[in-house]
């Protein structure tokens, strides 16, 4: 790490341009909006003018600040190449956004070596930022910045389960995991994205379980969630999250719980 990269240079400058990107998109929240579907005829995948003015502002500080760094976002093509690369998910929960609702964010992720190193994520319209680095994490909001940690539920019976949409494990066939879970936790949340992780990591719910994520969606979450003090790994209780199976726990006990879960199921 030279001394450009030290890591308070780099929380520094994640948190001012996820917070930057986060000022773009209210810009659009709640307004009249076109959206754009990207799934052609196959589904709905919606983008809108907000995801896309949100990923440039994020880009361009960014290359400012680390111009050597090589960055991804979902919304433009891969620049740049080497040990340390900035991923964006300038909104994550376009069909919240797109429908007022506050369960969305902006994500950005910093990888070492393709490893999650650093992660922050930015309710702008709630003012909040969340911010990880796999040792700890902080939630800022009204000028003030407290640690986070994570729950200490042990038991799936006692636990609150959040997933953003039942209907992607029936397309997947993966409709056996989900009930086996559902059928043992005491509460069941729907549709929170990226929200979802952020409130493991505040100590607000016990678990969250997906099948379908793409790099952007998870990978800067990762490093807030584990420095709060949870477990986030795939279907198999591994680090390797590019198939999309990711299950972020509480802590380590729940996390065994919930893996024994899905190999019976």
């Amino acid at each position: 790490m030279t001394v450009n990269e030290t890591s308070e240079s780099l929380r520094e400058t994640a948190i001012t341009a996820a917070v930057a990107g986060g000022q773009e998109t209210l810009k659009w929240f709640r307004q009249k909006m076109g959206v754009e579907n990207k799934a052609g005829g196959s589904g709905f995948d919606p983008v809108t003018a907000a995801d896309r003015a949100c990923e440039k502002v994020i880009r361009e500080y960014i290359q400012a600040q680390f111009p050597d760094h090589a960055i991804r976002g979902e919304e433009f093509d891969d620049v740049g190449s080497g040990e340390w690369t900035w991923l964006i998910d300038p909104i994550d929960g376009t069909r919240a956004f797109i429908s007022g609702f506050v369960h969305w964010g902006v994500l950005l992720g910093l990888l070492h070596n393709e490893q999650p190193h650093l992660g922050v994520m930015v309710q702008p319209f709630l003012g909040e930022v969340f911010v990880g680095d796999g040792e700890s994490a902080s939630y800022m909001h009204d000028g003030k910045s407290i640690a986070m940690h994570t729950r200490e539920t042990q038991n799936l019976e006692d636990a609150t389960f959040a997933t953003t949409d039942p209907r992607l494990f029936k397309k997947w066939d993966d409709e056996k995991i989900l009930e086996a879970i559902e059928s043992q936790v005491r509460l069941v949340r729907y549709g929170t994205d990226c929200y979802q992780y952020a409130m493991v990591a505040l100590g607000q719910l016990d678990l969250v379980v997906e099948n379908v994520l793409k790099p952007w969606d998870i990978l800067p979450l990762v490093p807030i969630v584990r420095g709060a003090g949870g477990t986030i790994t795939n279907w198999q209780g591994g680090d390797d999250l590019s198939e999309g199976q990711v299950i972020a726990s509480a802590n380590e006990t729940l996390h065994q719980d919930v893996l024994a879960r899905i190999r019976q199921s």
